[in-house]
Order: C-alpha cells, then structure tokens, then sequence
C-alpha cells in the first residue's frame, strides 16, 4: 500500500538536460523514498560516426537526400560477402539465416503487437500522481540493482502494470499500487534480466516485509492471468530501439550513443505523465528520438540545420508509420513536459539519480 506520508519529499527536482552521467551508483534505498543528483552534460563529439559523415555530405550535396541507412544489426552484408568467399562456412550460414528470421519476427511482433496503454487509470481510483511516484519508485528500486537490470526491466514493469489496470476488472484505488507495482518489477525482472531480482529481495529489501512471499507470488499469478499471459509485447523502448537501428544501424560513435541516452532519458520523463501516454508507444518513441537529434544538430550549429532536420523527420515518421499530424502534436506536448518537469513534479528525484 502507498500512502501519502509514506513518501519523502526532497527540494530539487531532476533537470530536463539530455546528456546523461551514468557514472552515478546508490548503495542503499528505502521503499518510495527520493534523492537528487544533476546530470551532467557530456561535451565530447568525435568527428566520426554515420551521423557525422550524413551531415558532411548533406552539406556537400545540398538538395540531395542521401538517408539511405538500414538495419544491419549484425553486419549481415558482410556475412553475405563472406558467404560468397566461404560456400561452406555453414555456421556462418545459419547465424546469417537466424539473423533474418529474428529481424522478420521483431517486425513483425511491432505491427501486429500493438498494446495501447493510455487511459489505463480510467476504471480505477488511483491519482495520476501517485502513479507517477510508482513510476520514479521504480526507477530507484531497479537502479540499485544496476549490475543485473537494464533500462529494458524498467520499462518492461511500467507496461505490465499499466496493461494489468486497463485489462483489470476489478476497481483498485492508490493503497493497492504498492503492491501491483512491485509484483510488476517481479515479473519483468525475470522475464528481462539473466540474473533476476529473488523474490525474498522484494519480500524484504524493497518491500521491508510490508507483503509476505505468499502475497507478493498471487499478486503474480493475479497479474498474469489477467493478461493471460500476454507480457512479452514490444514496449516503448523496444520501439526506439528499432528506428534507432533502422537509422544508423549498430554503432558505437559517441554522438549516437548520447542521442540514443538522451532519447532513453526522454522517454523515461514521458512514462512519469500520465497524459504523454495517451499517444501511442511509436508516436512517443519517434517524438523523443527526433527531439534528441534536433538538440544534437543544433548544439552543434551545422550549416543546412533545417535540410538536416527535414531529412530525420521524413526517415522517423516512415519506419514508425504515423502521421505528420499526430507526430507534431505529440512534439509539442513533449517539449512542453521537458520545459515543465521541474515544476510538474518537484518530488520526483530518481531519474536524475539512476540515469
């Protein structure tokens, strides 16, 4: 159960800046309690990458589009090149072949799996506010166990239990969250991590023995019947991964990496507002990935800034399939979010400390 006075209030708030210090680890955390820690802003741009090389011969060729990147998530032209010297490298054949049928299916699994989480309070008297303590709770509870979670385990808990309460029949009000939220970070945490969280850690560490292991396993099942077992859905995260993919493809260029952080970041804001989720996960994955890239290319002050812009908004709006007009209605809302974060939400401390 979550109760107001359960929750410590700290004076910061996390700041809206896209470059992320990971450098920052917390040894201990209590149940629903806050800190504050400012990101910093990282100033290093290598003069290389896909990026780089796109903007240089942009500006070479003016009018000229020249976005043609395509995913190759593991170098398979390569692989193609290597089959063709090598005929009979059949291992190489069958990850070239695993590659193709794992890329078909991810695509697949994003067109057709298109779980819509907007509104998920509606039937329920849980306050949007305390789902975003939830939200930031998580955030805290997962970065402390930083060595074997990742960003995936954080989003994968927010959409099971934002599914679970727009699939719920049962009403549920804010002393039940608690509870949901945790058995949600149970489930994802052993469906995305190698190492998963035990369930006595939740029991004692996370939960402090407020809900037994009896408690904490049906609130499981509760959860997993409800969505009949439907809990390996695309989430928002894995949609960014894909444009970022189909964008530039597997690369480890600082500048990229940055905006992919920054995108990550973004996304992470969008999950504390209740409202940013009533656009839909690839409409919010494109509006953060594109904000990211703007904020790069113009911090850089490149020459041809609008031709550039164009080129990434053209690319985003084509892999993520939406239309002109919600993606620009979507972009304002979320400079809006990022202008107002401080102030929406002065309690919420956790996506500074553990981004």
């Amino acid at each position: 159960m979550i109760l107001e006075n359960q929750i410590s209030k700290t004076q910061n708030a996390p700041s809206p800046q896209l470059k992320i210090n990971k450098d920052y680890k917390s040894q201990q955390f209590s149940s629903l309690n806050t800190s504050h820690q400012s990101i910093d802003q990282e100033n290093q741009y290598p003069q290389e990458g896909k990026l780089l090389n796109f903007i240089m011969e942009l500006e070479e060729l003016q009018q000229k589009s020249i976005f043609n990147l395509t995913l190759n998530s593991l170098s398979l032209e390569q692989q193609k090149l290597a089959l063709t010297d090598d005929p009979n490298n059949s291992q190489l054949r069958r990850q070239l072949q695993y590659n193709k049928h794992y890329y078909q299916e991810f695509q697949h699994s994003l067109q057709q799996e298109n779980v819509y989480l907007g509104n998920c309070l509606q039937n329920h008297k849980v306050s949007q506010q305390l789902r975003s303590r939830m939200v930031d709770w998580m955030i805290e509870v997962l970065g402390n166990y930083n060595e074997t979670t990742t960003n995936a385990t954080f989003f994968r808990s927010v959409s099971i239990m934002d599914y679970f309460l727009s699939k719920s029949n049962t009403q549920y009000s804010d002393q039940h969250l608690h509870l949901i939220g945790m058995s949600s970070m149970f489930i994802a945490t052993k469906l995305e991590d190698i190492y998963h969280i035990p369930l006595q850690d939740f029991v004692q560490r996370v939960g402090h023995n407020k809900y037994s292991t009896i408690k904490v396993k049906a609130a499981e099942q509760m959860i997993l019947e409800t969505l009949n077992y439907e809990i390996t859905f695309p989430t928002i995260l894995d949609r960014l991964y894909n444009l970022y993919y189909q964008c530039f493809s597997v690369n480890n260029d600082t500048n990229l990496q940055n905006i992919l952080e920054a995108s990550i970041y973004i996304l992470k804001m969008c999950l504390h507002d209740y409202t940013m989720n009533t656009f839909h996960a690839n409409t919010l994955a494109a509006s953060s990935f594109f904000y990211s890239i703007c904020d790069f290319v113009i911090s850089k002050d490149y020459q041809h800034q609008d031709q550039i812009i164009d080129q990434f908004s053209k690319r985003i709006t084509q892999i993520s399939e939406i239309n002109l007009f919600e993606f620009n209605q979507c972009q304002g809302k979320l400079k809006e979010l990022i202008n107002s974060f401080k102030k929406k939400y002065p309690d919420l401390q956790n996506l500074d400390r553990f981004s």
